[in-house]
């Protein structure tokens, strides 16, 4: 099973198992009991969340991966920038935890778990999420641009090739996330301890959604140019394992010079289509692989699993 399916039904099935598990705890009088029970679910709760956040990001930083023809600089950025932000993320966390003061009665006669006090640093724990949300979007965002020059308009984002699709996912996925981080930390800093349960499902929600989107999407985009090949990789449908589409050929090469001596950028890029039926269509897309070959000096950004 490829590693990009593993993490679709970790964010599909386990987030939603998550939630579903967390509102029935949240609002189960037996959790609510005693003050113990309320501080064991509001400890554990956190983690659980963050690591379906954490198995949304390793779905961007795969498409991130691919977009830079796997890169092995962008690898090693984007794995320490991940550490580093897991590592803050869970110390923030486990400070919280540690120090907070839970109560099973909030309001007379009202048996709710609630937070009474937390250590201020508890406020601040989305914003390595924000910091390094925002390192994956520039790293989208610097593709979108460079193509928005051949036509792309990173702005209306049409999904018009396989790169299309890469870049709107990632670019959305931020700007969504950015706006429920945000909504998170003003909740927590500005309205009290009390109201920290308020905007938690509506995170987790927009992460669910959009990581199994950019998982569906990009095997659609796949699965409608059935035999689309990377000239240095392997056809793309095998590679995403995607659904069997039209019987439409194509021969596509592309070629991005991102790091030019001169700061420019050169997109190449010529696609024929071919019918299987259509006599010479074989060597017609021989030909112009071949001359695409000699043009380009880099091809299409590979796939990975």
């Amino acid at each position: 099973m490829k590693f990009s399916n593993i993490l679709y039904i970790i964010v599909r099935f386990g987030g939603g198992a998550l939630i579903f598990l967390s509102a029935s705890a949240f609002m189960s009088k037996h959790t609510s009991k005693e003050v113990c029970f309320c501080s064991l679910f509001l400890n554990i709760q956190g983690w659980p969340s963050f690591c379906i956040l954490w198995a949304v990001q390793l779905i961007l930083q795969l498409r991130v991966y691919a977009l830079y023809r796997r890169s092995l600089a962008v690898l090693i950025a984007m794995a320490v920038g991940f550490t580093i932000e897991v590592i803050v993320m869970s110390i923030f966390l486990g400070i919280g935890m540690a120090e907070n003061t839970n109560t099973n009665r909030p309001l007379p006669n009202i048996r709710i778990c609630a937070v009474t006090h937390a250590p201020p640093v508890l406020a601040y724990v989305w914003l390595p999420d924000i910091v390094f949300g925002t390192f994956l979007f520039v790293l989208a965002g610097r593709i979108g641009f460079k193509r928005g020059r051949f036509g792309f308009n990173i702005f209306r984002m049409e999904r018009k090739d396989l790169v299309d699709a890469l870049v709107y996912g990632n670019l959305h996925y931020f700007l969504c996330i950015l706006i429920a981080n945000v909504v998170n930390t003003g909740i927590w800093q500005g309205l009290g301890f009390s109201w920290f349960e308020a905007p938690e499902g509506f995170a987790a929600v927009i992460e669910i959604i959009l990581g199994c989107r950019m998982v569906l999407d990009l095997n659609s985009a796949v699965s409608d140019s059935d035999g689309l090949r990377l000239l240095d990789s392997f056809p793309l449908r095998d590679s995403f394992g995607a659904r069997e589409g039209p019987s439409t050929l194509y021969s596509a090469v592309s070629t991005y010079d991102l790091e030019t001596p001169q700061g420019q950028n050169r997109l190449t890029q010529e696609i024929e289509l071919a019918s299987p039926t259509s006599p010479g269509s074989g060597e017609s897309s021989r030909v112009l692989i071949e001359g695409a070959n000699e043009l380009c000096s880099s091809p299409l950004p590979t796939v990975v699993h």
